[in-house]
């Protein structure tokens, strides 16, 4: 039933859809460019694209989209980050790194980080191309539907991803077109090559698998949630990259599992600030010392002085350390691993 709390267009949230996909689907229903859009309801005073509203979305933002839409607050928040909180994170920090989050790294309103990624196919077969919610995590990097690579720019220009700016410059552009488009060049995303996945281990990566429909049904269903593993699989992530705290991981893990040494960037950046082939890469490597067999593997590293002891439990909570502790049977982070 319409009242006159409600925008003359209201299209449903799509399944699995982003809080910013959605309101660009909103202002463009309703006619209007995303900018206009949003200084209609909210005035000069409250922007929107200079910060990461799928992070981090003002009540005032997710109040509005729930009354003007006749969709109910709880499920406008699932379309954010507080999705995640408590299961991918503890808390949803509004500033910093927040873990498995992809940071845009705004300057004004450009990206400067490739935070926004896409399955190509996805975006072909939708029959109203939009942005998924779980497409902004960092494991996110493979579709389990298609069984493809998803791609963290755009394939022509190499620009970010940036469905809030395809309308930028064009003054006098009537029909806003869809957000299937790069905003730099044109070019079509749905027309990214489709690259197959590489399982060269079967367990590791139907865990993966595994989460990643998960995540797309947004956890219903899901049984109990192995927060641990997810817990671990970070951490070895975390130290793979990094160039001091466990230099001697990667070739360890692919000597073991016959994968190539490919050389990482040598930055100091968190392990989600890193391109998606590189983040790929790491990840399959931490999800073979991460999964099943995690507590033999461990120790087996540690013992041939691949990975220090000290570091398994680096900068985790008590609680965290505590749950990593339980599952694979860890000896207390201050006594080490024998």
């Amino acid at each position: 039933m319409l009242s006159g709390t409600l925008w003359p267009a209201h299209p449903r949230p799509l399944p699995g859809e982003a809080l910013s996909s959605w309101f660009i689907r909103c202002a463009h229903a309703n006619g209007m460019k995303a900018q206009t859009f949003a200084v209609r309801n909210f005035g000069h005073q409250r922007q929107l694209w200079n910060r990461d509203i799928d992070r981090f979305a003002p009540d005032w933002l997710l109040q509005t989209m729930s009354e003007r839409t006749g969709t109910p607050l709880a499920q406008v928040k699932k379309m954010t980050a507080l999705l995640f909180e408590g299961r991918l994170f503890q808390t949803k920090n509004l500033s910093g790194q927040l873990r498995w989050w992809l940071p845009l790294k705004m300057y004004h309103r450009i990206y400067r980080n490739f935070g926004i990624q896409y399955c190509p196919q996805c975006l072909a077969e939708d029959a109203i191309p939009y942005f998924r919610l779980g497409w902004r995590l960092a494991f996110y990097t493979f579709c389990p539907k298609h069984q493809i690579m998803l791609h963290d720019r755009c394939h022509q220009c190499q620009q970010p991803v940036a469905f809030h700016r395809v309308e930028l410059g064009k003054a006098n552009l009537l029909d806003a077109g869809d957000m299937n488009h790069c905003w730099n060049c044109n070019t079509l995303l749905s027309e990214a090559p489709k690259v197959p996945v590489d399982k060269w281990h079967k367990r590791p990566f139907t865990q993966w698998e595994t989460l990643l429909k998960i995540v797309d049904r947004q956890f219903r269903d899901c049984g109990p949630f192995n927060k641990a593993r997810l817990i671990l699989w970070h951490q070895m992530c975390r130290l793979i990259v990094s160039e001091n705290l466990a230099p001697d991981l990667q070739s360890h893990i692919c000597s073991v599992v016959k994968q190539p040494v490919r050389e990482l960037r040598k930055r100091k950046i968190a392990f989600e600030q890193r391109d998606l082939e590189e983040r790929h890469y790491v990840l399959s490597l931490a999800a073979w010392i991460s999964d099943a067999q995690a507590e033999r593997k461990l120790r087996t590293a540690i013992k041939k002085r691949m990975l220090p002891s000290n570091q398994v439990h680096r900068d985790l909570k008590a609680a965290e350390t505590a749950q990593l502790e339980r599952l694979f049977l860890l000896p207390p982070s201050k006594r080490g691993l024998k």
